[in-house]
Order: C-alpha cells, then sequence, then structure tokens
C-alpha cells in the first residue's frame, strides 16, 4: 500500500509538471531577475502545524500530530514564460502517530511512532491563493509495540520512504494546508516566518 500510493505521488508529480509546461502562454512574463516575488507568496521559511488521521496499518486507527519546517531553495521554480508560479524546496518533519487495534472495544493493542524526515517539495501556485504539491523524502521511525493481552512489549525502527500530495489555501499570513500522504490523511495550517 505504501509503495503505491508513492508511486501514485510521484506520478502525479509528473502530470503536474506536464500539465504546467503545457499551460505556457506567451504572455512575456519570464522567471529570475524580471519577475519579482511577492514576499508574502509561497512557503520560504514556512513553519507548519498539522493533524493526522492514519491509515499506515491494517484494520488500526491512527491518530497523530506532525511539525513542519520548510526552506524554498529554489525561489523562482523551473516553469518560465507562464502566469503559473513554482518554487522548490526542502522539508524537515516530525510525526508522531498512534494507532490502537482494538477487539470488542477494548485496546488489546497499541502502537506508538515518533519519525523524523526530510523531503524535497515542489510547490506549484496556479493563483496568489492556491497551490499543489508533490513531496518525496527519506525517514527514520522510531516506534513501540504494546500488547496488553500478553504484557508484551517491543521497539521498533527503520527507514520509510516519504511520498505524498497536497494542497495549499493562502489567508493572508496563514495558510491552509492538506495533504495525503503514504500512512496519513494530514490538515492544519503554515504559517511564514
Amino acid at each position: 500500500m505504501k509503495f503505491l500510493i508513492f508511486g501514485v505521488s510521484v506520478l502525479g508529480g509528473l502530470l503536474l509538471g506536464s500539465a504546467a509546461m503545457a499551460a505556457e502562454s506567451d504572455t512575456g512574463l519570464t522567471r529570475g531577475n524580471d519577475r519579482r516575488i511577492p514576499p508574502e507568496y509561497g512557503m520560504h521559511n514556512a513553519v507548519s502545524i498539522l493533524g493526522n488521521v492514519g491509515f499506515g496499518y491494517s484494520g488500526g486507527t491512527g491518530i497523530g500530530i506532525s511539525g513542519r519546517y520548510q526552506y524554498v531553495v529554489v525561489p523562482n521554480g523551473f516553469l518560465t514564460r507562464t502566469s503559473i508560479f513554482d518554487e522548490f524546496g526542502i522539508e524537515a518533519a516530525v510525526d508522531y502517530n498512534h494507532y490502537s487495534f482494538g477487539l470488542y472495544g477494548f485496546d488489546d493493542i497499541s502502537y506508538n511512532e515518533l519519525g523524523v524526515s526530510a523531503s524535497a517539495v515542489w510547490n506549484v501556485w496556479f493563483s496568489d491563493q492556491f497551490a499543489v504539491y508533490p513531496r518525496v523524502g527519506l525517514g527514520y521511525a522510531f516506534g513501540s509495540w504494546e500488547d496488553d493481552i500478553y504484557d508484551d512489549y517491543s521497539d521498533y525502527g527503520g527507514f520509510f520512504l516519504v511520498g505524498g500530495d497536497g494542497i495549499l489555501y493562502e489567508l493572508g499570513v496563514v495558510k491552509l494546508r492538506a495533504e495525503l500522504n503514504n500512512t496519513t490523511l494530514s490538515g492544519g495550517i503554515a504559517i511564514t516566518l
């Protein structure tokens, strides 16, 4: 399931890029020094807080929280001669998720996970307020399983792939943000520092 969502995310990013290139027009707009990016535009130096609903482990429901920081390394993006604004950034994330697996209303097994990751993010702004983005990266998770029935406890840790697609909607200083990635459906806010 994770690899399927990762593959769909990469494919979505490629399709988004193809659509954006096809939408290029001869309006004479250029990137680089000829086009100034408004300071309120984009996700440079943005901090995000997201609530998570997890589906990463079959049969269990999960909830969690994510904190992210995005630094834009290519502020003028890759698209030229178009009214679409794009930017390419690196995003660090810390995610905490809790999953419970119960039988007849009892919490028999639980799993807690803390993950740290870094991802490449390509934000494509179709207007001053609306953007979409693919996100691809690598992370490491620290987790623990607890079994209430047998009083069993074990640790887990390992690398994981990050893949997802999201949307941004700007409301002045605050941006609303939603994302579907390989383990969670997330929603929250982003604030540019």
